[in-house]
C-alpha cells in the first residue's frame, strides 16, 4: 500500500535528513513507508520513493523523536549505503541502515507476482508483499501464490584461506574495485551444497587452490544487503593435495610476488579465473600488518599513497574482521 505523508512528517524528514521530500514526491509515482523496528522505545521507518524517472531511490532512515540539537549539526545527504557504511560508528545504527536498505531492495525487486505477473502490494507494515490477485484480498482472485511474499536471502561464503604454514593469506581483487584493494575470496551458495562445500568450491574456482576440508571452521556471519546477502565467514588452510583422487597440487616457492616472503616457504600455486578476478596472491602476514589502514568498503573510494598498492576493505566488511583476526595472531616461526 502507498502512504500519503502528512505535512508534519514531510517537515520532520526534510529537517532531519537534508532531503527535499516535497520535491521527491513530485518526481515519483508514490511514496511507501516501511517499519524497520523499535529500539529503546523509538520506532524507525524507511521511505521508498517509487519512481520511473531519473531519481534513484535511496533509504532515508528517520525516527519518531530525533534530538533537534543533533539535527542542526548533521548535514546528511542521500547516498548508497555502501558509500558511507564505514562511517557509521554504532553497530545498532548500522543494523538499522542495513535493514532499511534490504527492505527497499526487496520491494524494488518484487513489484510483480512471480506466479501470475499481477502487481503486488505492500503488507505487514512493509515486511512482506502480497499478490493483488490473491483471494485473501480479492474475492475474484485466482493466484496460487502464498499469502505473504517475504524477502529472499542469498547465502554466500566468505573465507580467509591461509597457506599450510598459516603465515600467508590468499587475497584477491576484482577489476571494479578501487586501485589496491584486496580482500578475502567469496561466493554464493549453489543448490544442493552445504555452505562448507561452497567455501571449498569457490576458493578453487577463483584461485585454483585446494582447501584442507578438516581445517574449515566457521567464524561469524554478517548481513550484507547489497542487495540481499548473508555472508558466512570461515577460516581454512590450503593444502597441496586435492583430497579427491590423491592428486598433488603444484607447489610454488615463495618469491617477491608473495609479498614480504622469506623465499623458503612452499605455497600452493595460484591459477585464478581472469574473467572473474583481476588478481589473486599470497600475502605474508607481516606485509599485511604493516599496511593496515582505515581502508574503505565504498566502491568510489580514492586510495592515496601506499593504499594505491595495497589496502583492505573498511570496518563494515566481514572480510576486514577475518583479515585482522589472522594478522593479530602470533606469527608462527618460520
Amino acid at each position: 500500500m502507498a502512504f500519503s505523508l502528512p505535512s508534519t512528517l514531510i517537515s520532520l524528514l526534510s529537517n532531519n535528513e537534508g532531503v527535499d521530500i516535497q520535491k521527491r514526491q513530485q518526481q515519483t509515482d508514490h511514496v511507501e513507508l516501511f517499519w524497520i523496528g523499535e529500539r529503546h522505545t523509538v520506532n524507525y521507518f524507511v521511505l521508498y520513493f517509487c519512481g520511473t524517472g531519473n531519481i534513484q531511490p535511496q533509504p532515508q532512515v528517520m525516527t519518531t523523536n530525533k534530538d533537534k540539537s543533533q539535527e542542526e549539526e548533521d548535514e546528511a545527504k542521500s547516498a548508497p549505503l555502501r558509500e558511507f557504511g564505514d562511517r557509521i560508528s554504532s553497530p545498532e545504527d548500522a543494523a538499522i541502515y542495513s535493514t532499511a536498505n534490504g527492505l527497499i531492495e526487496f520491494h524494488k525487486s518484487h513489484k510483480f507476482c512471480s506466479y501470475c505477473g499481477t502487481p503486488t502490494l505492500t503488507s505487514k507494515a512493509g515486511s512482506s508483499r502480497i499478490c493483488s490477485n490473491h483471494n485473501s484480498i480479492n474475492s475474484n482472485g485466482t493466484c496460487p501464490s502464498p499469502t505473504s511474499i517475504y524477502p529472499r536471502i542469498d547465502v554466500a561464503s566468505i573465507m580467509l584461506i591461509t597457506s599450510p604454514c598459516e603465515n600467508y593469506a590468499l587475497l584477491g581483487r576484482k577489476k571494479s574495485w578501487p586501485k589496491g584493494r584486496y580482500s578475502t575470496l567469496a561466493g554464493f551458495l549453489e543448490i544442493g551444497e552445504t555452505i562448507e562445500q561452497c567455501c571449498i568450491r569457490e576458493t578453487f574456482e577463483e584461485s585454483g587452490v585446494y582447501v584442507d576440508r578438516s581445517s574449515l571452521r566457521f567464524i561469524k556471519s554478517q548481513p550484507w544487503p547489497f542487495p540481499r546477502s548473508l555472508m558466512t565467514g570461515f577460516r581454512a588452510r590450503a593444502t597441496f593435495d586435492s583430497g579427491r583422487d590423491g592428486t598433488s597440487h603444484e607447489i610454488t616457492r615463495s618469491s617477491s610476488n608473495s609479498s614480504n616472503s622469506n623465499g623458503h616457504d612452499l605455497l600452493p600455486t595460484i591459477r585464478f579465473d581472469q574473467d572473474e578476478m583481476e588478481d589473486v596472491r599470497w600475502f605474508h602476514r607481516k606485509y599485511v600488518a604493516e599496511r593496515i589502514t582505515e581502508g574503505s568498503t565504498a566502491l568510489s573510494y580514492k586510495p592515496m599513497g601506499q593504499e594505491e598498492e595495497f589496502h583492505i576493505p573498511g570496518k563494515s566488511s566481514l572480510a576486514r574482521y577475518l583479515i585482522l583476526q589472522w594478522v593479530r595472531e602470533e606469527e608462527q616461526s618460520e
